[in-house]
C-alpha cells in the first residue's frame, strides 16, 4: 500500500497530544481504521503507552522514544488500508511491529552518525556504536523469542533466560521437567530459525 502523498507533515509536537493528520478520505475496505479521526485518536489512547515503553526500551532515551511513537502512527496512518482486521494480526501487533521497525531504523541512523571525538586525544569514541550494535542484537533476540508459543517462550525464559533449574522450572510452571526440556529444546531450535534467516535477509 502506498504512503498517502503529501498529508504527513500536519503533527503535533507536545509529547502527549495526539498526532493529527491532515484528514484524508477513509479507506474503501475493511482496515485498521486509522484513516478516521476518531479511530485513529482511540488508537493513540489505547497504545500509545505501551508503545512508548517498548520505544524507549530500545532507544534508552525518552525523546527518542517519544519521536519514534508519533512516527510509528504516521506510517500506521499511511499504511491504514494494508492492514486486514479479518486477516490479522491484531492492531495491536501490528503497531508493535511498525514500532520495532520504526526503532531498528533510528538505532542505524544513529550508527550511521559521525562518531564524536574525544577531547584531548582525536580519538573517535566507539561507546555509541558498541551501545547500538548491542541494541539491535536484543531487538533481534527478541524477535526471535516472540515467534515461540507463550508456553514454550514461560520456559526459556525460566531456564535460559533467569538460569534456573529444570526442576524449579517444572515447579513453577507445574508441568514435568521432561515438558520442560522438550519445550526449551523446541523454542531454542525455532529461535535458531528466526535469527538464521534474519541474518539471510540482512
Amino acid at each position: 500500500m502506498a504512503a498517502r502523498p503529501g498529508t504527513l507533515g500536519a503533527m503535533t509536537s507536545a509529547p502527549t497530544s495526539v498526532p493529527q493528520p491532515r484528514p484524508t478520505a477513509p479507506c474503501e475496505r475493511p482496515c485498521a481504521g486509522l484513516c478516521r479521526p476518531d479511530g485513529f485518536a482511540a488508537a493513540h489512547r489505547a497504545h500509545r503507552r505501551w508503545l512508548f515503553l517498548r520505544c524507549r526500551g530500545l532507544l534508552g532515551d525518552p525523546g527518542a522514544a517519544e519521536d519514534a511513537v508519533q512516527e510509528t502512527f504516521l506510517r500506521s496512518w499511511a499504511a491504514c488500508a494494508s492492514f486486514d482486521p479479518a486477516a490479522g494480526p491484531t492492531l495491536a501487533t501490528w503497531l508493535g511491529t511498525t514500532a520495532r521497525n520504526v526503532a531498528v531504523d533510528a538505532l542505524r541512523a544513529r550508527a550511521a552518525r559521525p562518531r564524536l571525538v574525544a577531547e584531548g586525544d582525536g580519538t573517535p569514541e566507539r561507546g555509541d556504536a558498541g551501545a547500538v550494535d548491542t541494541a539491535l542484537q536484543r531487538l533481534v533476540l527478541l524477535d526471535a523469542l516472540s515467534r515461540v508459543s507463550p508456553q514454550h517462550r514461560g520456559a526459556v525464559l525460566l531456564a535460559v533466560v533467569r538460569d534456573r533449574p529444570y526442576a524449579d522450572v517444572a515447579a513453577a510452571l507445574d508441568i514435568p521437567v521432561g515438558t520442560v526440556k522438550s519445550r526449551v529444546h523446541h523454542a531454542l531450535r525455532g529461535m535458531r530459525r528466526t535469527l538464521d534467516r534474519t541474518e539471510l535477509a540482512a
